[in-house]
């Protein structure tokens, strides 16, 4: 009884505190002070190489997170992982490429600590946590954010910090893989993309993205080729990315419109899949713009790693549950996406063949996983491939997820990896790409 009324009245404490979040100004998450210093003259993507391989790890929660987890064990397990040259990530696939630029995780032996960070099975089982969890007690315990999602977002950027990315600047960022991190300005609809290497802000001559709206925002500013600030905060930029409004987000960041500081304006940001939830548009356009030795990348590579909802036209409009829409909002980002991605397909597609460079894009979307047992963590189950097909497809989109759905999507991405490379070894050997058989 007196553990009931303590914790009733360290809500209501809480809530008391919380009513002045309503009356204090909009939380200004990032202020981009240094704009007057020079812009980069190194920073832009120069690699040297003829050669781009990019891995793109999808939005989708906890869900995308172990997913992009286990496709980077499965690729360093093929010896692929090391020429991987950059990692886009949008939502909750930045978890795993936040964490894998920072740790570069390895197998782990018998002399390997328990918990050390460079061990791919604390990877796989820091990827599992329940960040929901962790949000949702600094949302309580801290006075300004329980009522606010523009706060909510340091409540998760807290949790990273605290669990794998250890407050990490992207001044911390090692140069190889280039991190790719999606966000959207909502401004102006235009996708947003935080990187440790700049991404030239000019006009474009590629048909795609001769419009504005369609080409990559970030922090370079006209003439002004910069990359993300040394001191913005990795977190922050992961969390942002997976901040889907009411529930986080947007953020703000003051910054200025013109090289030399002046006209202030304010960016808000939020989640990447909005605009396109598979992270594989920005390495599409990255390589497209860039300049390797003096010219564009010859071949292109890239394995898409798919864990975003999915959901079924046909089952839709045979469901009378509006539930399935109410309890879901991301549901709403699949809608989108489809229609997006389908212009996308055409404009960009049409321009591969205009362009010089040979695209493959190994697309691996974990409802394709061929899976003919259940783990034990799923319990005395029949094993029939269809019932764990149509399970696949209910796993939800959070920031947690139970044991039994994080093995699924372990065993879909092992699966996915191993027959895609087998499906493309020819093309892979072409390109100087050889794997572990």
């Amino acid at each position: 009884m007196f553990r009931s009324g303590l914790l009733a009245l360290v809500l209501m404490s809480s809530l008391l505190l919380e009513g002045c979040a309503f009356w204090r100004p909009d939380k200004i998450h990032y202020t981009w002070r240094d704009q007057a210093e020079a812009p980069c003259s190194d920073c832009t993507p120069t690699p040297g190489d003829t050669l781009l391989v990019g891995l793109a790890i999808s939005g989708g929660g906890a869900r995308a997170s172990v997913f992009g987890a286990a496709a980077i064990e499965a690729l360093m397990e093929e010896g692929v992982m090391d020429r991987v040259t950059h990692i886009s990530s949008v939502s909750g696939g930045g978890f795993p490429a936040a964490y894998y630029a920072l740790h570069k995780p390895r197998p782990c032996d018998t002399s390997t600590p328990e918990g050390d960070a460079s061990c791919v099975s604390t990877f796989k089982d820091t990827m599992r946590r329940n960040f929901l969890t962790d949000l949702t007690l600094r949302q309580i315990v801290s006075p300004g954010r329980f009522s606010s999602p523009t706060r909510r977002l340091l409540s998760l950027r807290d949790a990273l910090d605290d669990e794998f990315i250890g407050e990490a600047a992207f001044a911390d960022l090692p140069p190889s893989p280039v991190l790719l991190i999606n966000g959207a300005r909502y401004d102006d609809a235009r996708r947003f993309v935080f990187s440790n290497l700049a991404i030239p802000e000019a006009a474009s001559n590629i048909p795609p993205f001769t419009e504005e709206t369609l080409r990559t925002a970030s922090f370079s500013l006209p003439g002004c080729p910069r990359s993300t600030p040394p001191d913005f905060s990795v977190a922050l930029a992961i969390a942002i990315s997976a901040g889907f409004p009411p529930l986080l987000g947007p953020a703000s960041i003051e910054a200025q419109e013109t090289c030399n500081g002046e006209n202030t304006r304010y960016w808000h940001l939020g989640d990447g899949g909005i605009l396109e939830n598979t992270g594989v548009e920005t390495l599409e356009d990255y390589a497209l713009h860039a300049e390797f030795s003096g010219e564009r990348p010859k071949q292109v590579i890239i394995f898409s790693m798919d864990a975003g909802r999915s959901t079924s036209s046909d089952i839709m409009m045979q469901t009378r549950n509006l539930k399935l829409w109410t309890s879901d909002p991301g549901r709403v980002v699949d809608i989108v996406g489809k229609r997006a991605s389908a212009y996308r397909s055409v404009a960009l597609e049409n321009y591969y063949t205009q362009s010089g460079v040979d695209f493959h894009i190994l697309k691996m979307r974990y409802t394709d996983a061929r899976l003919s047992q259940w783990p034990s963590s799923c319990g005395e189950r029949q094993n029939d491939p269809s019932a764990i097909s149509a399970h696949l497809a209910t796993i939800p989109t959070n920031f947690k997820i139970t044991d039994c759905d994080a093995d699924l999507m372990e065993m879909a991405a092992h699966d996915l990896v191993r027959r895609t490379l087998t499906a493309n070894k020819s093309m892979l050997e072409q390109a100087g790409l050889s794997y572990r058989d």
